[in-house]
């Protein structure tokens, strides 16, 4: 067995994604592959009024998992919107279409995990909150070669 780990509020490996902002947890190189985990705080989005960008993707072989621990996220789970608030948990199969948008006006809070492990490396490899900034379209490429995932406009 692994080693019990504690990551305190101050420990993980902090990233910014555009307007978004997390941090990993647990990388799936730790667990052997088996999962990852990251808190992720999706910025507050366009007014209500405005036609929201769900963002819809999937993976093909990652199961990912969202738990809501503060703010209401509007999420795509295959060709339904769903309203979610504080604790409301969403587990999407691999293959499932999935996003989200925020359309609250305030940040909301998630824990995401990742099954098996290794995609939460995307959003540290492809960071904007380094100097040079990374090509705009270098995570979606990365998460299509490496994880099969695929990505629609919208």
């Amino acid at each position: 067995m692994g080693e019990a780990r504690y990551i305190p509020a101050s420990g993980g490996v902090a990233f910014e994604d555009g307007d978004d902002r997390g941090r990993v947890l647990v990388f799936g190189h730790e667990t052997g592959g088996r999962y990852s985990l990251m808190e992720y705080v999706v910025a507050a989005g366009p007014a209500a009024d405005a036609a929201p960008g769900y963002g819809p993707h999937s993976h093909a072989a990652i199961e990912e998992t969202f738990l809501v621990r503060q703010g209401r996220l509007s999420f795509l789970l295959g060709e339904e919107v769903i309203e979610l608030g504080p604790g409301d948990f969403v587990r999407v199969p691999p293959g499932e279409r999935h996003g989200f948008a925020n359309l609250s006006g305030e940040p909301v809070e998630l824990l995401v995990g990742f099954v098996p492990g290794g995609f939460e490396t995307l959003f540290v490899r492809h960071r904007t909150d380094r100097s040079p900034p990374p090509r705009p379209d270098g995570f979606i490429e990365d998460a299509t070669r490496e994880f099969a995932s695929t990505f629609e406009a919208g």
